[in-house]
């Protein structure tokens, strides 16, 4: 039985064997019992005290840890067998290298943890909309920094030559760069938007088809919440460079037009009533910014065409108090007996209303013997 375990596999025998898997399934064992130990009574502990630092930073770090200590404890395994110089060389520069990895990972969530806990409030209690744009790409750039340094570092200590993969890098870098040159753009682009802020997060812009409010501003990409129907939309940042964007929130609020069509015979004592009725619902209305536009726009050979120009402030149910505007004048018109003029003509008809067909229309489909009448009622 003794001479079974004296036998020699890839130059160690049985028993080694043996206890180097023991070595490293104790480490993975201890290490459970560890992570146990963090979840639940570590958790317990620092549950009790006022600060939620220690809460943070047990949460943050108890994963990376049981990883390191698992990782020493297969080295320590491995290390009891009988390997050539070469394979222990290149196993212990992946130790090395996954050690200081993983020393990377927890220093990444620890500040990335802290940053979410105590900063973002912060940032987005200060009325600067500057700071909210750079803080997600500082974040990252932080942990691309880290991960770079570390896996330098590490390639360094597990002997490999870091100053020919960088110049190889280097020389690979710049056909990326020439193949990459569309991200380098958005790269620009994002930088553009930053310093000259064109618009700012949570601003309605137009671009293209687009209009929506900013929810992010990336390096490379901007994204939209688009206004009616609710996606979200994607944009290439060099687009904020060659294109033109319309930032609706630097107006007063949204704006909203209407164009109401008078019957060509309506008495200018009616139509100066109404100019002045909406002037006036602009100062009264809560919602409804004061500087509006009302105007006499012009005539044809069936209406007299009235504008209505104003702005709905920010913040405001946009659509709640545009229905209440068309309805409060849709009011004031069957008040004052005004109707709305059609294309084909105008005839008052029996019952007041603020729209009319002509009744002369009416009959002449009659006479064709139309069995579908088509609605022609419409603002034309």
């Amino acid at each position: 039985m003794q001479d079974l375990f004296q036998k020699q596999f890839y130059g160690s025998t049985i028993s080694e064997w043996f206890l180097a898997l023991s070595i490293i399934l104790g480490s993975l064992i201890i290490g459970r019992v560890l992570y146990w130990f963090f979840t639940r009574i570590m958790r317990m502990l620092t549950a009790k005290t006022q600060t939620k630092l220690d809460d943070i930073i047990i949460d943050k770090i108890e994963e990376p840890i049981v990883a390191a200590l698992v990782i020493l404890g297969v080295w320590y395994g491995i290390s009891v067998l009988n390997l050539d110089a070469e394979m222990r060389k290149q196993l212990q520069g992946l130790v090395y290298l996954l050690v200081i990895l993983d020393i990377a990972w927890l220093i990444v969530r620890t500040v990335d943890a802290l940053i979410e806990e105590y900063i973002v409030p912060a940032v987005q209690k200060s009325e600067n909309h500057l700071d909210d744009a750079i803080l997600p790409i500082a974040r990252r750039g932080f942990g691309v920094i880290v991960w770079f340094v570390a896996i330098v570092v590490g390639l360094n200590n597990a002997g490999y030559d870091v100053a020919t993969i960088l110049a190889g890098l280097g020389i690979g870098g710049l056909a990326f760069a020439i193949g990459a040159r569309t991200t380098i753009m958005n790269m620009f682009g994002g930088l553009n938007v930053l310093i000259t802020q064109p618009f700012k997060i949570d601003d309605r812009i137009q671009i293209d088809e687009h209009d929506g409010y900013v929810e992010s501003i990336g390096l490379s990409t901007t994204r939209l919440r688009t206004f009616l129907d609710n996606f979200v939309v994607t944009i290439p940042n060099k687009s904020f460079s060659d294109k033109e964007v319309v930032n609706i929130s630097a107006a007063p609020g949204s704006k909203a037009e209407m164009i109401i069509p008078l019957p060509v015979d309506t008495a200018p004592a009616q139509v100066r009533a109404l100019l002045d009725y909406l002037k006036d619902m602009a100062l009264t209305n809560l919602y409804v910014d004061r500087e509006c536009k009302v105007t006499l726009k012009g005539f044809n050979d069936y209406a007299l065409i009235v504008q209505f120009i104003y702005y709905i402030k920010l913040g405001a149910p946009f659509w709640d108090i545009q229905a209440e505007v068309n309805l409060s004048i849709m009011d004031f018109l069957r008040d004052r007996g005004m109707r709305v003029a059609v294309r084909n003509g105008f005839n008052p008809p029996s019952e007041p209303g603020i729209f009319s067909v002509s009744e002369s229309k009416t009959q002449r489909r009659k006479e064709r013997n139309i069995e579908s009448v088509e609605d022609d009622d419409g603002f034309n």
